[in-house]
């Protein structure tokens, strides 16, 4: 029986059209893809061999010839179908701030598997839990209650501070598990929405 997270990953290959992120070595060369966002839009790329340093670079259903001269560790000289862009990237992480002849354009990139298990994470129920010891001063749901994204749901005592719990997603609360007086374990559930 396969592993869940190749599950995961083949439902979310199929969550992207069948759109494969990584490499792929063929007769030709190899072949790299991958799925960005640029603001809202979902941008899928694909970089082939097309030469001596050049690359066939397809964005959507427009393909181009790409040659690069580094100029320094974050600035690249791109030929672009005969068409020169002077490029600066800044990256940390998943997140590239990209600046074409000085305009700048925020990428983020993300996995398959990431998107769908924020698609999921939006649909289901969200166990809320607490990251250290404290005492339940206060419930203000019950289990049923029809609750907003950011609705306070108890109030907690931790290292002498009373905080405020809040609903991660707006839905309804499907249980809550102490209740007021109550001494809550690091990890513990406090409640959850569905």
């Amino acid at each position: 029986m396969p592993k869940p997270e190749r599950r995961l990953t083949a439902r979310a290959k199929r969550r992207i059209g069948g759109f494969r992120e990584g490499w792929r070595i063929s007769p030709r060369g190899f072949r790299m893809n991958f799925l960005f966002w640029l603001g809202q839009k979902e941008v899928k790329v694909s970089l082939e061999a097309a030469g001596d340093n050049v690359l066939r670079v397809s964005v959507g259903d427009r393909s181009y010839d790409v040659s690069a001269e580094f100029i320094g560790q974050e600035e690249i000289l791109l030929n672009v179908d005969g068409r020169i862009f002077n490029v600066i990237v800044h990256s940390n992480s998943l997140s590239h701030s990209v600046f074409v002849n000085g305009r700048l354009f925020r990428v983020e990139k993300r996995s398959a598997l990431k998107i769908l298990r924020e698609d999921k994470g939006r649909q289901k129920k969200r166990d809320v839990r607490i990251s250290m010891p404290g005492r339940v001063v206060q419930v203000l749901a019950a289990p049923g209650d029809e609750v907003q994204e950011g609705q306070p749901i108890l109030v907690l005592e931790a290292m002498k501070m009373q905080n405020e719990i809040k609903a991660p997603q707006a839905g309804q609360i499907a249980r809550i598990c102490f209740r007021a007086g109550d001494y809550v374990e690091a990890s513990s559930v406090l409640f959850t929405v569905e």
